[in-house]
């Protein structure tokens, strides 16, 4: 997916939020809003936005020597969602082994995002995850991504968001044999990376735990690591989560199955469907 104009308010809201978190320091802040703002301005439009803020991150880190400004929030975002998780399994709200169930949970879980929505209220976004059960969701497009899960020998799941991702343990588990589980090689606003990913629930249930070996919130295949492109070269599918994978993976040739909230305007204006959304696109499963 290109940046369109509308993509950079997003990445300028993101960028003044970042300054904020990094530094008290006003003079710092304006240098780093600046300075990025010059970046934006010579931003290859006909690349993702997620590249543009990868750049962002890495630069505001680089700066202050402040690696991971979100982790309280992701921190906060896992607990929360094991405890809601831990509430659903009391209350037997679903079936462990009913496909619909637990993609929803996986989908449910992606209001769980600081970069479309930096000023995320953790108790709000309890809420959606609670509804999951009763938002339409295309038939057609979940029976697709069943078959094809249940038919692939290997397959790549690209987590996204902390607290989310506890939610993505229950489809993981389900095909734990056949799943290497994908998380972000360093700190990029609140993605998961090797050191949330057991917290969240992955201790034993996948085959396998990769990094992309890169920052980027999306997948950024020219700065991943070998361990992750041989991972994603060589799996039968690729079970996409978020809108962040959706940008940067979504014409790539391989079989894929991508799991997000509409989240933005923009990019439910250009599927067609309505913001807050829940979207299962399959993709090359023929």
């Amino acid at each position: 997916m290109k940046t369109y104009l509308s993509c950079v308010q997003c990445l300028v809201r993101n960028t003044v939020k970042i300054a904020e978190m990094l530094t008290e320091d006003e003079r710092e802040k304006e240098q780093i809003v600046k300075d990025m703002l010059r970046e934006i301005a010579n931003f290859d439009y006909n690349t993702p936005p997620p590249f543009m803020a990868r750049r962002i991150y890495s630069y505001a880190a680089e700066r202050t020597g402040i690696r991971d400004p979100y982790e309280k929030q992701k921190d906060a975002s896992t607990r929360i969602a094991r405890e809601l998780l831990e509430r659903f399994l009391a209350e037997k709200r679903f079936d462990l082994q009913n496909f619909e169930s637990l993609v929803r949970l996986a989908i449910g879980g992606n209001i769980i995002d600081f970069g479309v929505n930096c000023d995320l209220d953790l108790n709000e976004a309890k809420k959606t995850i609670e509804s999951a059960f009763h938002t339409p969701i295309s038939r057609e497009a979940l029976l697709r991504a069943e078959k094809a899960m249940d038919r692939a020998n290997s397959i790549l799941y690209l987590l996204d968001n902390c607290g989310e991702a506890v939610f993505d343990t229950l489809l993981v588990k389900k095909y734990k044999d056949k799943i290497t589980v994908s998380v972000k090689g360093s700190p990029i606003l609140n993605d998961v990376t090797r050191r949330e990913v057991l917290d969240s629930g992955f201790n034993g249930i996948a085959k396998r735990i990769v990094d992309t070996g890169d920052s980027t919130p999306g997948v950024f295949l020219e700065h991943s690591s070998p361990e992750f492109l041989e991972a994603f070269h060589s799996a039968d599918l690729i079970v996409s989560k978020g809108q962040g994978n959706f940008e940067s993976l979504n014409t790539i040739g391989k079989p894929i199955i991508f799991l997000f909230m509409a989240k933005c305007d923009l990019v439910a204006n250009l599927l067609g469907v309505p913001k807050n959304s829940f979207q299962i696109i399959c993709r090359n499963l023929d």
